[in-house]
């Protein structure tokens, strides 16, 4: 079959990198002999009138979406469009929407015929074989999948795979790094960044949280020697000098990390690197020399709040005394870069829990810091808190989205809200050790232009 994987047009504004999960998926899909492409249209910077002639143009069976639930409404118009262009191709739904609201999922989306909760590469080639061999494969037996039986929405339960390298390697041919500059995040020092995942799933329960709606709470990993070598052909064949590590935690198995950079400084294998999930309380100074030595210049940690009260709702474990102490072992044994991230918005917070966030990101001995509008996102714990208090009694996917304001803590006024969120940015980023950090570490104004971009963005 002729399958086109689709990571669809958004209003967020995070800069575009290649999709592992759709790279993923394809490469499970190849196995099965299948013809796949992938459209990136985050990255194509695509309008709706564009993907409608692309749709008309390109030959497909299948056409599979990723979904996040700030992503519906884009979504939903551009199925409208794939249903009046191409009436005749399968639609399946994949990705963090579908996985923690699987009903509501084939409910909002009459256009798709299913989705598949959870971890795909297994239940979307079995669905596909189902599709060709419909008297083969009964649709109960199809890990992750919801679809309609008589006017009935089903749903399976998900696979988790225990391990991660017989998975196979996604691939890289349709999600080029090289086809994605400046991406990953502002503040890495090479603008062509390859995204690695060596672990998956988070035993943590943070409320706030969705991750484990799609990969579970087990930790699971690939092998240090498969990272490895994925490492030494992105390298040879498309030259790429740094890598990210996206794992929801990086240091969850600290033994693999451990692993992992004793076997890079022994194989010499000469990369920058750096890694968006790190917990502070799982950092000491062995690991912090080993990353080091290893390549490791960048960090982003998860602190969430300054106010102790908030994160003791959010089920961090973290106290605010922990956050500063590892944040200083990070600068003082180490050269490595450290980015907070920020929660701002969050329920049950007071204008003063909010000042009290921005006043740690500031004290912070951080490089930078991301500040993000609590977003009521379904799988997590405060969003059914949220629906049992009767706070949310009417969703608008509409609004929801990065530098959008989907939520706003009562007692708190937009207007205030707004100017908080202002005030964050300005108050960290408007000092001339940021801004001479950012630009020399860089060598580009392009990174400080997106952050006036998303100051911009708050307040218009």
């Amino acid at each position: 079959m002729k399958i086109l994987l689709v990571n669809p047009i958004t209003r967020n504004i995070s800069l575009s990198s290649p999709d592992l999960g759709l790279g993923y998926l394809a490469g499970a899909l190849e196995k099965e002999k299948h013809q796949v492409d992938i459209l990136d249209c985050v990255n194509l910077r695509m309008t709706y009138n564009k993907f409608e002639n692309y749709i008309a143009e390109v030959d497909f069976d299948v056409i599979g979406f990723r979904v996040f639930s700030t992503d519906l409404f884009s979504v939903k118009k551009s199925l409208q469009i794939v249903r009046k262009r191409r009436p005749d191709v399968k639609i399946i739904l994949g990705g963090a929407h579908p996985s923690a609201f699987p009903e509501q999922t084939l409910q909002y989306f009459e256009e798709a015929d299913f989705a598949i909760r959870g971890e795909a590469e297994t239940g979307l080639a079995d669905l596909i074989r189902n599709l060709l061999n419909p008297d083969k494969i009964q649709k109960k037996n199809i890990p992750g999948l919801i679809w309609r039986e008589n006017g009935e929405i089903k749903c399976n339960d998900p696979v988790f795979p225990e391990d991660l390298d017989l998975l196979g390697s996604p691939d890289w041919n349709l999600i080029n790094p090289c086809n994605y500059p400046f991406q990953t995040s502002y503040l890495t020092q090479s603008k062509i960044v390859a995204p690695l995942i060596m672990t998956r799933g988070c035993p943590y329960r943070c409320t706030f949280c969705s991750c484990r709606s799609v990969t579970g709470h087990k930790i699971r990993s690939h092998s240090v020697s498969y990272i490895i070598e994925e490492i030494k052909f992105l390298k040879s064949e498309f030259g790429i000098k740094e890598i990210c590590f996206i794992d929801d935690n990086f240091l969850a198995l600290k033994h693999l990390a451990t692993d992992l950079c004793e076997q890079m400084i022994k194989q010499k294998i000469d990369v920058q690197w750096s890694c968006f999930g790190i917990r502070l309380d799982l950092v000491d100074e062995n690991i912090l020399s080993l990353m080091e030595k290893s390549g490791c210049y960048l960090l982003t940690v998860g602190i969430e709040s300054g106010s102790q009260r908030i994160l003791d709702h959010m089920k961090k474990k973290l106290t605010l005394d922990l956050i500063k102490e590892q944040v200083n072992l990070i600068k003082t044994k180490s050269s490595i870069k450290v980015i907070g991230n920020f929660i701002l918005g969050y329920p049950m917070e007071t204008e003063d829990d909010i000042y009290k966030t921005i006043k740690v990101a500031r004290n912070l001995s951080l490089y930078g810091a991301n500040f993000f509008p609590f977003h009521p996102t379904p799988g997590t714990e405060i969003f059914d808190e949220l629906i049992a208090k009767k706070e949310l009694m009417v969703i608008n996917w509409e609004i929801m989205g990065q530098d959008r304001r989907p939520y706003i803590p009562q007692g708190i006024s937009k207007q205030k809200f707004t100017w908080l969120f202002f005030l964050a940015f300005i108050n960290f980023y408007m000092r001339p050790r940021i801004i001479l950090n950012v630009i020399l570490s860089t060598r580009s104004l392009e990174r400080l232009k997106y952050v006036f971009y998303r100051i911009f963005r708050i307040v218009k």
